[in-house]
């Protein structure tokens, strides 16, 4: 066995996009399913980004002996951390297929909210992993 095995090979996870209740592909104007492709916790680009909201935090601490930190602050920051982790997507929201953005992105997951629950759980369970 050889540890090099056991290491991750992709950066990214694809995720396809499934009806909360039926669990049935989604699928755009152009029948091509829908699905998003974020970068694992383990990438670079994943960890960047909670890098900058732990150090962003860190520094409103600095000097303050408390730090308010509100439920709606955690939300924010998930949905952030969401955004920034997202490399791409092929998706219809409201009518148009959008080119993707942290900003649309934020707005996208906060209004369309399951489709979160459906990102983290790909990316705890991909499968893809290992070369092993």
């Amino acid at each position: 066995m050889d540890l090099k095995d056991l290491t991750p090979i992709n950066d990214t996870v694809n995720v396809p996009i499934v009806h909360p209740t039926t669990l049935d592909p989604l699928l755009n104007d152009d029948k091509s399913e829908m699905s998003i492709t974020v970068y694992a916790p383990h990438s670079k680009e994943y960890k960047k980004a909670v890098f900058d909201q732990t150090n962003r935090r860190l520094k409103q601490a600095q000097g303050k002996r408390k730090v308010d930190v509100t439920a709606e602050d955690l939300e924010e920051s998930t949905l952030e951390l969401l955004a920034k982790a997202t490399k791409e997507w092929n998706i219809t929201y409201n009518k148009e297929q959008p080119k993707f953005s942290v900003d649309k992105a934020k707005e996208i997951y906060s209004e369309v909210f399951w489709i979160r629950d459906q990102i983290e759980e790909a990316v705890s369970t991909s499968l893809d992993f290992t070369k092993a």
